[in-house]
């Protein structure tokens, strides 16, 4: 069962290496997704419950947000429309809690008041309900994560996200208000969703979306994250040789080899769907 606790922050915006800030209104997801690294966070937080059945909803998270940007303004070498914001680095600030809470769109609306360039990674539909706020911007970027086209295995590996059809639907209906799209196919797991058949599909269903660019990344096996794998997909779905993705994974060597020959079938199925102009390998 999800433990959902309602808590208090002192900040919200976080420096980073991938953007200037990141921003996450929840600690946990529901999304329960087996390849999360997210999960390293159970480390540092000492949760006993399993990743992806607890969320810390941090109910001040606009009041927390306006009092940074005020004191950001103030800072000559990094002003709000100069700044930017990445939401979902460890969570999907649009996951399910999000209908009850609305702290992501009240965070949102702050950043783009405030000229803040948003970019957005989410797996959830329910950022349809907020589109009428990107497309009020110029700059803001919306994201979505795909991994298979396959129902059975995407609720195998994503239990609670939305389905991967409703994804590309958010994304269509993004596009053709002017919003700036992209989508984010990863990670691709060895084995399960890198394979030809799998990546034909997703760059299919991508062929005629308005996408600025596809970023493609490979499965990172972060702390408990082949664990977690291992767990999951060994309950009679099929989809797992767990002894060659733990191979693959772990040993440098072949999974450089390994890597090179991913890149080569992604850029062979986005070049049939005529979109290898736009990837982007994030490894």
């Amino acid at each position: 069962m999800l433990k959902v606790q309602e808590v208090s922050c002192k900040t919200l915006l976080n420096k980073s290496s991938l953007t200037d800030f990141t921003l996450n209104c929840y600690m946990g997801c529901s999304h329960g997704c087996l390849y999360c690294y997210a999960r390293y966070m159970k480390k540092f937080k000492d949760r006993p419950e399993d990743w992806g059945q607890f969320v810390d909803v941090k109910v001040n998270a606009p009041e927390a947000l306006e009092r940074q940007i005020q004191r950001l303004k103030k800072n000559p070498k990094k002003r709000p429309n100069e700044a930017s914001v990445f939401m979902g680095s460890v969570g999907d600030c649009w996951q399910p809690v999000e209908a009850k809470y609305k702290l992501s769109r009240a965070c949102l609306g702050l950043l783009l008041e405030a000229g803040f360039k948003v970019d957005i990674l989410t797996k959830s539909a329910l950022v349809c309900r907020d589109l009428e706020l990107l497309e009020a911007y110029k700059t803001p970027r919306l994201g979505m994560t795909l991994t298979t086209l396959d129902l059975g295995l995407q609720k195998a590996l994503e239990p609670q996200a939305s389905e991967p059809l409703e994804r590309l639907e958010t994304l269509r209906k993004a596009g053709k208000k002017g919003i700036k799209t992209w989508a984010f196919l990863g990670p691709l797991i060895p084995g399960i969703t890198d394979t030809r058949a799998n990546l034909d599909g997703l760059f299919r269903g991508l062929r005629g979306l308005r996408l600025a660019y596809i970023y493609v990344d490979r499965l990172n096996p972060r702390w408990g994250v082949l664990e977690a794998l291992k767990r999951g997909l060994s309950r009679g779905e099929g989809y797992l040789d767990f002894r060659h993705m733990l191979y693959t994974a772990s040993n440098p060597k072949r999974y450089a080899e390994y890597s090179q020959r991913l890149k080569e079938n992604c850029l062979e199925a986005a070049g049939l769907a005529g979109l290898a102009d736009k990837l982007t390998f994030c490894f």
